[in-house]
């Protein structure tokens, strides 16, 4: 069985972020793997922190900020996890685990980001940062592409299963082809 941790996932899916636990579920499901919800991050093979509101983050961003030692250890370790656009943004302004990225003028934007370790990823960003849209150290994700990352970016949603105790997604040829169309119609940044 793998335990995944979502923090409150009522408010911290502000632009479907919880929708990459949704692909989990339905890809470990096929392969018989169980994904189950804990309520303590300490205890989770997966974590995901979503993007939130402006009042979801002034409402819970202490609590967030609390949770940044536990996520420290998951960053250290690359243990997996994904934590995302304004989510990221808060604790990479709080922490020193995270590189401080640069800030400029909003730009909201889809775009491919080239990875060393999934190759491009495409997403969408409504953010500031102006470098670092995509941090990992081993299975640990920060990024500033919200949404549901994981069932836009095979490679990346292939390397989620294997570290949740899974093998590669077995796509069904014509949601494979729909997920490649949307991929060719985005720019690529480096």
């Amino acid at each position: 069985m793998t335990r995944f941790f979502s923090f409150h996932k009522e408010y911290f899916d502000n632009n479907g972020d919880q929708g990459n636990l949704s692909v989990l579920k339905f890809f470990l499901g096929q392969q018989s793997v169980s994904f189950d919800e804990v309520s303590e991050l300490a205890s989770a093979d997966f974590v995901l922190v979503g993007d939130a509101s402006r009042a979801a983050l002034r409402e819970y961003g202490k609590e967030l900020l609390d949770l940044a030692p536990a996520l420290q250890a998951r960053h250290a370790n690359g243990l997996p996890t994904l934590v995302i656009g304004s989510s990221y943004e808060l604790l990479a302004s709080e922490v020193d685990w995270l590189e401080t990225p640069k800030r400029g003028s909003v730009v909201s934007e889809f775009r491919t980001l080239v990875t060393d370790e999934a190759g491009p990823v495409l997403g969408y960003r409504n953010s500031s940062i102006l470098d670092l849209d995509f941090v990992r150290s081993g299975d640990f994700i920060a990024t500033t592409l919200f949404g549901p990352i994981l069932a836009k970016n095979p490679t990346l949603l292939d390397q989620m299963l294997l570290a949740c105790g899974g093998t590669s997604a077995d796509w069904e040829p014509k949601m494979k082809n729909w997920v490649e169309s949307i991929r060719e119609l985005a720019p690529t940044h480096h």
